[in-house]
Order: structure tokens, then sequence, then C-alpha cells
């Protein structure tokens, strides 16, 4: 995923209440040249700023190199990715405090992507379920419209079985991969055939394991969010022909559930968005075998 720099005047500007798991990435500039970052704090629950020291130029291949192999081993050992890296907010962006070249530099951590998405995930099956209890509340489709009725209940199923369901079965085959993945034989029989020629390029047991869990992750996360992304929309669509508004007898809090779930479906499938367009990425780094060389 993509690094952001943004120019702040004083940390304080950082509002860490409005963050997500997409901020993680950011880097905050202030005036004085300082820079920071943000950190899941895995205690409190909480994001949290912190101050990021600036390494200098000849040693940030050094850092850059140790803070890969921090997400790799966490990566395959299952565990949730901290937006840190293992010399605690060494950064190599540049050296003396210099915002030079900052602007241009964007690199795809697809290890990053990856553990980043799946945290997400989790949030999204709550909102999911939260969006189907909200737009039911709403008393937007009065049950005695029965066709508009049966569309709405459809878009529920489909919700659930294409969101929620899959959500919980892509993140059962993560922990399956990362704490007690199968046979490669195994892995190797789901190949496409594009796969199958970078797999078979590889050597290496752990290189053709680190190959067969990027290639595992993107299609289960590919066809979880196209399909996702398909039934908000369908939702989408439904609800905005409706005006809370219009419906006889409405409640203060049937019209709060309602403002409620439609403003949860403008955000998921905003994210949703990003995520499809970062899988592109992902695409084109697990089909380029160099990748897994290193």
């Amino acid at each position: 995923m993509k690094t952001r720099f943004i120019r702040i005047n004083d940390s304080s500007e950082i509002d860490t209440s409005a963050a997500t798991v997409y901020d993680l990435h950011n880097r905050y500039i202030d005036n004085r040249g300082n820079m920071f970052g943000l950190r899941y704090n895995r205690d409190s629950k909480k994001i949290e700023v912190i101050k990021i020291i600036r390494t200098p130029a000849q040693k940030s291949t050094y850092f850059q190199q140790q803070l890969i192999k921090h997400r790799r081993m966490k990566a395959m050992s299952g565990e949730a990715y901290e937006p840190e890296s293992p010399d605690s907010g060494r950064d190599s962006s540049g050296s003396g405090g210099s915002d030079d070249g900052l602007e241009g530099e964007e690199i795809f951590d697809s290890e990053q992507f990856i553990n980043s998405t799946i945290e997400v995930m989790k949030t999204h099956r709550d909102r999911l379920a939260g969006i189907i209890l909200g737009v039911r509340n709403s008393r937007i489709v009065p049950e005695t419209e029965r066709m508009d009725a049966n569309v709405i209940l459809q878009i529920f199923r489909s919700l659930e079985i294409d969101g929620i369901k899959r959500i919980e079965k892509v993140l059962d085959n993560h922990k399956e991969i990362v704490s007690y993945p199968r046979s490669l034989s195994y892995y190797e029989s789901k190949l496409d055939n594009r796969g199958r020629v970078v797999f078979e390029s590889i050597d290496e047991y752990e290189k053709r394991m680190k190959f067969v869990f990027h290639f595992e992750m993107f299609n289960s996360l590919k066809n979880l969010y196209n399909a996702l992304f398909k039934a908000l929309k369908d939702l989408d669509y439904f609800l905005q022909e409706r005006k809370i508004e219009e419906v006889k007898g409405v409640t203060v809090p049937e019209k709060q559930a309602y403002i409620d779930a439609t403003t949860s479906i403008a955000n998921t499938l905003r994210e949703c968005a990003r995520i499809i367009r970062d899988l592109k990425k992902l695409e084109e780094y697990i089909y380029d075998a160099n990748n897994f060389m290193r």
C-alpha cells in the first residue's frame, strides 16, 4: 500500500479517533521537520501517534531490509501486522530532516496490504450485520409491500452469504495457511497456469510457501470483495429510490437507523473500492517471479 506524506503544523492536529487501518501508512511532517506515524496499540486497542526517527540515507537500505524481514515473519507466523519496524520508529525516507523526494516514494508492501486487509475485514463483518439490522429497523420497506420486501430480503441474503459468511471463510483460510498450512502439493493443485509457471520457477520450500500464501490470499480477497461490492451496490441502488421522510409514521429512532445504515454503506463501498484497486497491485506482485526469488 502507498505511503502518504502529509504536512501538519503540529502533531496535535493528528486525529487518531478518526483514523482507520489505511491511515497507518501515513507519515505526518510538522513545520519543524519532525516526522510522525500511527501505530495500533494492542493493549489499549487504540491508534496512537509515534515520532519517527529519520534514518540517514546511507543506512536506509539496512533498515528497509529489516522492516521487510520483520513483516514477513509476522505474516507467516499469523500475527497481526503492527506498523512499526523492529528499530522502533526509524524511517528510511531521508536524512537529517530533509523532505526532498518524499512525495515520489510509493512502495507497495504486499504483506502489509494483506495483513491490514485481514484486519479491516473484521470491521466489515461487524458493520454488515449493523447495516442489515439498521435497514430493517428503519421500516424503509414495509412488509405490506410484498414485492419490495422480497427484493430487500434477497439483498440481505447476498450480504450474509457473500459478505459475512465469506469473510469468516477467508479468515479461516488465512489462519490455516499461516498457522498450520497444508502440503505444498495441495496448494499447487489450486494454481492457475500463470501461477504454476511462477511456482515451478521457485526452488526453495520457504519461497514457495511465500508464493502460495500470496496466491491464496489474493484469490480469496478478490472473490470476497468483488462479491461484497456488488451486494452493497445492489442495496445502495435499492435505497436510493426511497426517502425515509416519505415513510408514513416514521419515528426518530427509525430515521436515525436509516441514516446510520446508509452512511455505513457509503463508507464500506468506498473502502471496498480502495481494496479492489490495491488488489490489482497484489496481482502484479504475485505473477512476478522475481518477488519470490530474494
